[in-house]
C-alpha cells in the first residue's frame, strides 16, 4: 500500500467495518469469478434503484482487457492495487518524473506517460483531480484513445459538468466507491470492500453496464451492493453531502460549539472532548444501527436534549441555506466557482489549521492515539 505505514493500515482496517467474508476470501482465485459469468441485468439500461449484488457479478467482461489507470493518487492507487489483486492487467499513466509515477513503480506497476498508457488501454480509468480533468483529457487522452476503448470514472464531476465530453457511442461508465481510497485498499486486501455507485452514459452500448459491474467487483465496490444511479445524481449528491454535512456543516458546527464553550469559560480540553471527540461515538452508532437505533443506545437525557434542541439549531433559515447550496450545485455555479478558485483551498485550510480547535486537537490526539499516525 504505497504510502500507508503498517500502523496506518491497521487503523484504516478498523474503519473498514464491512464483513471480511468478502468475495476474495470465498473465491481467492479470480479465475473462479471469471468462470461464473452470467447475465447481471434483466434490462438495459437498468432502472434506477437496481442493486448489483456481489454474488451476481463476475469478472468476465474484463477478460483480455488492459486497464490504464490515469492518475495514481489515493483513489487511483487503490483501484490499481485492487485490480491487480483481482487478476486484471493494469498499467499506470503518469507524467514524466512525477512523484505518483515513482510510487507506482515501487509497487511494481508498468508506468507509462499518460498518452502511451491511454493508447495501450482497453479501459481507461480517469482518476485525476476534478480541476485537472479537462486539460489532461483534451491534451493527452482524447486523441490517444483506441476506437473501442471504454472511459471510466470514480466520480461524476467531469461528465456531469461537461469537463469531459465522450464522443457519441464511446462506452463510458462510473464506479464510485462509497469510501476513501486508503480504506478501500485496506478492505480489499482483507477480502472485503465497500458499497459503490454505478452509472453509464446514455450513448454507451448496453454491454457497458456489464463491464461496469465487472469493474466494480474487481475493485471491491459491491460489498453491500452496487447501486445504479447517474453521473449527475452521484456528483450532485456527493457535493451536497460534503458541503452541507461532512466537510462543511459538521465542521462549522464543531468549531462554533467549541468556541462558544471556551468563550463561556470552559476548559479547551473539556470542550474538545464534548464537541469533537464524542462525535465518533454517535456516528459509529448511526453507521451501524441507524438514527432510531442510535437513539435507543444513548442516555435518556441525551436523547431528549437532542430531539428538542436539535430542531432549534437546524431551523427554517438553516434549511433555506441548505436549499440554496443545493441550487448552486445543481446549476453548475459551484462547479464554475471551484474551477476558478480551487487554488484558494490551501490558504483556506491553512487558516483553519491555525484555529483554537485545530490546535487543541493537535495536543489531545497524540494522547488518545499514541500508536497511530495523526497526519
Amino acid at each position: 500500500m504505497s504510502s500507508i505505514s503498517e500502523k496506518k493500515a491497521v487503523f484504516l482496517g478498523r474503519l473498514a467495518i464491512y464483513p471480511i467474508s468478502g468475495f476474495l476470501s470465498r473465491n481467492p482465485d479470480p479465475a473462479i469469478l471469471r468462470s461464473m459469468e452470467k447475465k447481471i441485468f434483466k434490462q438495459y439500461p437498468p432502472p434506477a434503484g437496481t442493486v448489483v449484488e456481489r454474488d451476481d457479478a463476475a469478472l468476465g467482461s474484463l477478460d483480455g482487457k488492459v486497464v490504464a489507470v490515469i492518475g495514481y493518487g489515493t483513489m487511483g492507487r487503490a483501484h490499481a492495487l485492487n485490480l491487480r489483486r483481482s487478476g486484471v492487467d493494469v498499467i499506470v499513466g503518469a507524467r514524466s518524473g512525477s512523484d505518483s509515477g515513482n510510487k507506482a513503480r515501487l509497487k511494481g506497476f508498468n508506468v507509462l506517460s499518460v498518452g502511451e498508457a491511454v493508447a495501450a488501454g482497453d479501459v481507461v480509468m480517469l482518476m485525476l483531480p476534478d480541476e485537472a480533468m479537462a486539460q489532461v483529457y483534451t491534451g493527452d487522452i482524447a486523441a490517444n484513445l483506441k476506437p473501442k476503448a471504454t472511459l471510466g470514472f470514480a466520480h461524476g464531476f467531469a461528465v456531469a459538468f461537461d469537463q469531459v465530453k465522450p464522443d457519441p457511442g464511446r462506452p463510458c461508465f462510473l464506479v464510485a466507491p462509497k469510501g476513501q481510497g486508503d480504506m478501500l485498499a485496506v478492505a480489499h486486501a482483507a477480502g472485503s470492500g465497500v458499497p459503490g455507485l454505478l452509472a453509464v452514459t446514455k450513448d454507451s452500448p448496453d454491454e457497458t453496464w456489464d463491464l461496469a459491474a465487472s469493474y466494480a467487483l474487481a475493485v471491491g465496490c459491491l460489498v453491500g451492493g452496487g447501486f445504479v444511479t447517474t453521473f449527475r445524481a452521484e456528483c450532485v449528491s456527493d457535493q451536497f453531502g460534503e458541503q452541507v454535512v461532512l466537510c462543511g456543516g459538521v465542521i462549522e458546527l464543531l468549531k462554533s460549539a467549541f468556541e462558544i464553550m471556551v468563550e463561556a469559560g470552559y476548559d479547551e480540553t473539556n470542550a474538545y472532548f464534548e464537541c469533537v471527540h464524542e462525535l465518533k461515538l454517535i456516528t459509529d452508532l448511526l453507521h451501524r444501527h441507524g438514527i432510531d437505533g442510535m437513539r435507543d443506545r444513548i442516555s435518556g437525557t441525551a436523547a431528549y436534549g437532542g430531539l428538542t434542541r436539535g430542531p432549534r439549531l437546524i431551523d427554517d433559515r438553516v434549511r433555506g441555506n441548505m436549499k440554496r447550496i443545493l441550487e448552486e450545485i445543481e446549476s453548475g455555479k459551484f462547479a464554475d466557482e471551484f474551477l476558478l478558485h480551487h487554488r484558494d483551498t490551501e490558504k483556506l485550510a491553512g487558516t483553519e489549521a491555525d484555529s483554537p480547535l485545530a490546535r487543541t486537537g493537535r495536543i489531545v490526539l497524540p494522547r488518545l492515539h499514541p500508536d497511530e499516525p495523526t497526519d
